[in-house]
């Protein structure tokens, strides 16, 4: 399936605030989302997908001269295994080609199968490991920092 992405705007933010509560154990506050959804030109950027039905995911990365790192990529709990979180993933890396990055950055944890699996897919390479970083309840969980050249 496919949807329309397009740059997210602050009226966006609680549609982007209610999907990642329903994915992430550590959901975003709504002033980081805020950051994202300044005017085009800013580092941080977010692309939100919508369908038929409404904002179906988003994306939120950072480009700084020739680095680009993916911050969050949600797709919603009914949206999932349509293809959106790689349309989101497509739209941003093609955005940092734009804007002059040629490595692009991102950290997932280890547990997270599907979106390592995506990563996977998408040529990203494991670089390194980060011990113990997330939280995960009274757990902790490793993140996998992973990259990829534009």
């Amino acid at each position: 399936m496919t949807g329309t992405i397009r740059f997210a705007v602050k009226a966006d933010i609680a549609d982007m605030s209610d999907i990642d509560s329903l994915v992430s154990t550590l959901p975003w506050s709504l002033a980081q989302f805020l950051t994202a959804c300044e005017p085009a030109g800013a580092a941080e950027r977010a692309l939100v997908i919508e369908t038929s039905t409404g904002t179906a995911g988003f994306v939120v990365y950072h480009a700084v001269l020739d680095e680009g790192s993916i911050y969050n990529i949600a797709v919603a709990p009914g949206q999932q295994r349509r293809g959106y979180a790689q349309q989101l993933l497509l739209a941003a890396m093609a955005n940092m080609v734009e804007l002059g990055v040629l490595r692009c950055l991102l950290e997932v944890r280890e547990s997270n199968i599907a979106a390592r699996n995506l990563y996977d897919s998408f040529g990203f390479h494991l670089d390194g490991v980060r011990s113990n970083y997330y939280r995960n309840g009274d757990q902790r969980e490793d993140a996998l920092l992973m990259s990829k050249l534009l």
